[in-house]
């Protein structure tokens, strides 16, 4: 069957080849206008597809750039540096000479607390809006302690401890604690953290009210065994990308303003009178206290747990106080640590 045109219908559904369509011009002596508008309306659809392409891609681009800046917490060693980040991120001490129970010291920027006792806190940023996230996590201060978790002692995470009772087994290794009822429990890497939501300030307050806890000692033999810690907050966004860091040093001990006038004064007195002799000593010339470095290595049976950890603590205690008299540290942190890794 043909049409009026003399084509038959496959013929007229078919697409014209090249060679065709030069003829079908030469006969009838112009381009059909419906062809011309075709053909125009491709061209700018297609220059309408690269536009988009283009935005797509730059889009693409500054998200990536967003993203490398803007990292998920989830290093292999926690980072320490503080930066406020564009939201002006801050942690502030409430009425800092107030309290019976915790001390701080304007001298070390160091927080000193007795355990189980509340230490409160205000979080800000700008501007105060909902949909952030408060990370807190307790690290080793020193940086060669700095890729260990920071637990409970043993002693502390027993199940017969009061301060366990009706407690969640994924709660209790954690140090920290929040008084926050949405408080999330987290453990990365064998690192613990706490995940508070932030939610916008109440009319007439510029912060957020945040109070913690401490459930283990600085001094306990089988957990933070005297390393001195700190705690690391991070804002966060919904997707866990960190917006800004802050740290505070702090210290769990039984007599908070005891400990905290023994460190001020190792700053205040020992380190001038140390730079005053360095200043006397011949130039060129590292004079440090002998001792005897040769290694033993004993094999004892001890009678009792807390008899055996008391021998370990003692022995690390010995060796750390000597690598700090001597400035050997590298050559005993082998040791030290094997003690720890011993330490049940």
């Amino acid at each position: 069957m043909t049409t009026t045109n003399g084509f038959s219908d496959s013929q007229e559904s078919d697409i014209l080849g090249e060679e065709d369509y030069k003829i079908i011009v030469k006969d009838i002596g112009f381009v059909p206008s419906f062809w011309f508008q075709s053909i125009t309306e491709d061209k700018t659809e297609e220059k309408y597809d690269l536009t988009q392409q283009y935005i797509e891609e730059e889009k693409q681009m500054k998200d990536e750039e967003e993203e490398e800046y803007f990292q998920e917490l989830d290093p292999p060693i926690p980072v320490r540096e503080e930066f406020p980040g564009r939201h002006n991120f801050q942690i502030l001490l409430v009425n800092q000479d107030s309290s019976k129970h915790w001390v701080y010291s304007q001298t070390l920027k160091k927080v000193f607390i007795v355990m189980e006792e509340t230490l409160p806190l205000r979080v800000k940023w700008e501007p105060p809006e909902d949909g952030f996230l408060l990370r807190t996590a307790m690290v080793f201060s020193l940086d060669q302690y700095a890729s260990d978790p920071v637990r409970r002692c043993h002693n502390h995470m027993a199940p017969n401890n009061p301060s366990n009772r009706d407690v969640d087994p994924r709660v209790i290794k954690h140090v920290v604690r929040c008084t926050h009822h949405l408080t999330m429990y987290e453990e990365r890497n064998e690192h613990l953290s706490i995940i508070i939501p932030l939610n916008r300030p109440q009319p007439g307050s510029q912060y957020v009210p945040v109070c913690f806890k401490f459930l283990c000692k600085n001094s306990c033999p089988s957990g933070m065994n005297r390393r001195p810690t700190e705690l690391i907050f991070t804002l966060e966004d919904r997707n866990k990308r960190i917006l800004g860091r802050r740290r505070l040093p702090v210290r769990v001990c039984s007599c908070p303003k005891r400990d905290k006038k023994k460190e001020e004064a190792e700053v205040t007195d020992v380190q001038p009178d140390i730079k005053k002799r360095m200043l006397c000593m011949p130039v060129a010339k590292k004079i440090m206290p002998s001792c005897d470095t040769h290694v033993f290595n004993v094999q004892l049976s001890i009678v009792g747990k807390e008899n055996y950890l008391a021998v370990l603590k003692y022995a690390y205690d010995i060796m750390a106080g000597q690598a700090i008299k001597t400035g050997q540290l590298e050559f005993f942190k082998p040791y030290m640590d094997d003690i720890l890794h011993k330490t049940p």
